[in-house]
């Protein structure tokens, strides 16, 4: 991928397995004040699947959120090995989790979770219900160079 500045760039292609795909284009460069926001990845569970809704190209080592929105009548969960090293902020319902260690969380039908964290590593990290063994999904997290 080629830019302007000919700088590296990091994007996270984010995959939900089953669901569909998401193939990352090239990112301008980006602002100070761009690259200081958080990155969004929202998931929409409905039909027992994970959906990716509005995909895009993020970047390593920024604050990432994965937003979480259960549009099923039954309660799901969300669990990964990529949520045990990290810091992780866990919020929903007024119900808040903060710390390292965490391994998953339980969205209520109708609800919303908020997932905050940032990753440095890239690699994919896979996601799953631990409720619903068939939901599945994978987050990539990609260094892609640019010339």
């Amino acid at each position: 991928m080629v830019n302007r500045s000919g700088s590296f760039q990091t994007f996270l292609a984010v995959m939900v397995v089953l669901s569909m795909a998401l193939v990352s284009g090239s990112d301008e460069a980006l602002s100070a004040a761009q690259a200081a926001q958080e990155q969004r990845v929202e998931l929409i569970i409905r039909d027992s699947a994970f959906l990716l809704n509005q995909p895009a190209p993020m970047r390593l080592g920024l604050p990432t959120v994965i937003i979480l929105r259960n549009q099923d009548i039954i309660r799901h969960g969300f669990t990964s090995p990529m949520l045990i090293g990290l810091v992780v902020h866990g919020e929903g319902e007024g119900v808040v989790s903060y710390g390292k260690g965490l391994e998953g969380f339980y969205v209520d039908p109708g609800k919303t979770l908020i997932i905050r964290l940032t990753t440095e590593r890239p690699g994919s990290f896979s996601f799953r219900c631990d409720l619903h063994p068939q939901m599945k999904g994978e987050l990539f997290l990609l260094e892609v160079p640019t010339a």
